[in-house]
């Protein structure tokens, strides 16, 4: 069961963090690299979740997961898998953003990703210390770039 816990800072608020990290629009593909515009796809949404398709190219083949995101709590979107082609039912993901001393954010990401399938077992022994924490770090830097380099909000 890899577990992945990554924290970076932001000099973006909490609530534009989270915002972003809930933006489902065409947008996502550009705040995160391991999304495809050309497979997101949003099923529900309601005023505190949504469940969507998320999908992308990877060296062993196309990789896709349909997750339950929820906002309800405060500082928090949660993602949890429902179905996907190589991650197991429940698996999550999580951001949550805090204010830092100083101004900005502190955003931490928790992952638990159960793999399954054939793909899944090839993964196995490298998935949680190779590709996990490096690909969640990596995906959570890129994500906060686009998030500081947005203009800031009016107020």
């Amino acid at each position: 069961m890899p577990r992945v816990h990554v924290i970076e800072e932001s000099a973006a608020p909490p609530e534009r963090v989270l915002r972003a990290a809930r933006d489902f629009s065409a947008r996502r593909a550009d705040l995160w690299p391991d999304v495809h515009v050309e497979h997101l796809e949003v099923h529900e949404e309601g005023e505190d979740w949504a469940e969507v398709t998320e999908g992308n190219p990877w060296p062993i083949g196309f990789v896709w997961e349909r997750l339950r995101y929820d906002w309800s709590q405060p500082g928090s979107v949660k993602g949890v898998v429902v179905d996907s082609n190589i991650f197991k039912r429940g698996s999550t993901w999580e951001l949550r953003a805090t204010p830092a001393d100083g101004g900005g954010s502190l955003v931490d990401v928790i992952a638990v990703r159960h793999l399954k399938g054939v793909r899944g077992k090839a993964l196995a022994p490298v998935f949680p210390l190779v590709l996990a924490r490096r690909a969640v770090a990596d995906h959570l830097r890129h994500f906060l770039s686009k998030v500081d380099e947005a203009a800031p909000e009016p107020g």
